[in-house]
């Protein structure tokens, strides 16, 4: 028990000199810090989110198929190979990762070269906000990409729309 004690007592030492030190340094720091706070810190900083706007449409729309559309399909790799729109393009978008600039260049080469008229995004989900084709489409839309359009009820209701 005796050492329980001894323990405690220098940990209090230690802790009241490093206080008595970090409070010393402060104090003659230009720059010190405040003990109170003169106006409140800012904890929340906004993420700067570069969205734009998209249009939905139906899965059984016809700009889905008269050959003016480039489309994305945003579901998995594995998604994608069990199924997908002829002609679609898959990029797999990931909630927590932006699109690199070099995918969004290599996207937009290749909807400019291709001569369509629109960009049509489809993915998991309901095709809702929250849905990867929503969340593409609106990322891509934000960086510059124009006439996007999302397929409400994602890549499931465009299956069963064909």
């Amino acid at each position: 028990m005796r050492t329980f004690w001894i323990i405690l007592r220098d940990a209090v030492i230690i802790c009241a000199v490093i206080a008595v030190a970090g409070i010393l340094i402060n104090a003659v720091r230009p720059d010190g810090l405040p003990f109170i706070a003169d106006k409140p810190y800012d904890i929340f900083v906004p993420c700067p989110e570069a969205l734009g706007t998209v249009e939905m449409i139906a899965p059984g729309d016809s700009r889905l198929t008269d050959g003016k559309a480039f489309i994305v399909d945003a579901r998995s790799q594995e998604e994608f190979d069990a199924w997908h729109l002829d002609g679609a393009v898959c990029i797999t978008y990931d909630y927590l990762e932006p699109i690199s600039d070099e995918e969004l260049k290599n996207v937009t080469l290749n909807i400019v070269n291709s001569g369509k008229e629109r960009l049509i995004v489809y993915g998991d989900g309901d095709g809702g906000q929250g849905s990867t084709g929503y969340e593409l489409g609106r990322e891509l839309a934000g960086k510059g990409v124009s006439h996007v359009f999302i397929v409400e009820g994602g890549a499931d209701a465009v299956r069963k729309s064909r």
